[in-house]
């Protein structure tokens, strides 16, 4: 099996970050890296990294096993965490920007497959072994799932089903991948980490990088993951009133050139 990895960058996130980790570690696939990227938080985030690797090792619960001959309830300690896990935690006094804070994770990932997941986000139980499935059985590069939009109390707000994989319905003409994804790391090898001029549309550029180096992609037409919502006014992430604005100038920015690769450039890989 595959070493997955699973990069969560963090800045600020104390509220949603322990649901975040919680959601990785607990994934169903067996093999797993992950690499928390604190970006230079001051909100109580460092201090719970600095008890996370005490926590996951030392939390116990007692739950239930049997009844004995004698009718007693018999209870065995038990770790609370998977203990088969790899985790890295990197962590910055000043704020080092958001694409820093992935690329950061990204050059530490040593997975034959990697993906990223905001430390606000909820990743579903099976996301990783699900996205790994199927580049195991297609031999693409990069596999994206669907996605829920979730408010902070749990409530689903809607659903986002994305198209099977085409160049110009996916990046041409707007971001349709989503951000559940899992690809291949070699891709890093190929055209390089997230480039850091761009601090909201870094993952749009990232992965029209990719298809235009030929990587290969597929959709998968599950669920796997809720990204949160903030409620109607977005007070923090990407749609937050001081970055929305950024994010759809980047944005446009990449469906340009990934128009002026259709016109202009070989013909543009599709699913394999």
């Amino acid at each position: 099996m595959a070493t997955a990895t699973i990069v969560i960058p963090t800045f600020n996130q104390v509220r949603y970050l322990p649901a975040c980790v919680d959601r990785c570690l607990f994934q169903t696939h067996a093999d797993l890296e992950i690499i928390i990227v604190d970006g230079g938080s001051t909100d109580g985030t460092k201090e719970y990294l600095a008890a996370l690797p005490g926590r996951i090792a030392g939390e116990t619960a007692t739950p239930v096993r049997r009844m004995d001959e004698d009718g007693q309830v018999v209870r065995r300690e038990t770790a609370t965490y998977p203990q088969n896990r790899r985790l890295v935690v990197v962590t910055f006094a000043a704020d080092i920007g958001p694409t820093r804070t992935y690329n950061e994770g990204f050059a530490r990932a040593t997975g034959e497959y990697v993906t990223y997941i905001p430390g606000d986000d909820l990743p579903y139980p099976h996301m990783i072994e699900e996205l790994a499935a199927i580049l195991d059985a297609t031999g693409a590069d990069f596999a994206y799932a669907d996605q829920d939009v979730v408010e902070d109390d749990g409530r689903i707000h809607r659903r986002m089903a994305f198209p099977e994989f085409d160049f110009e319905a996916c990046l041409a003409q707007w971001f349709h991948l989503g951000v559940c994804k899992l690809y291949r790391r070699t891709l890093h090898d190929t055209v390089g980490l997230m480039d850091e001029a761009y601090q909201s549309a870094n993952d749009y550029d990232h992965y029209l990088r990719f298809a235009m180096a030929g990587a290969r992609f597929v959709h998968l037409p599950r669920v796997l993951y809720g990204v949160r919502r903030h409620g109607p006014v977005r007070p923090t992430g990407q749609h937050a009133p001081d970055r929305y604005a950024n994010l759809l100038a980047e944005s446009c920015r990449c469906a340009a050139r990934a128009r002026e690769f259709l016109r202009s450039g070989p013909s543009a890989p599709a699913a394999p």
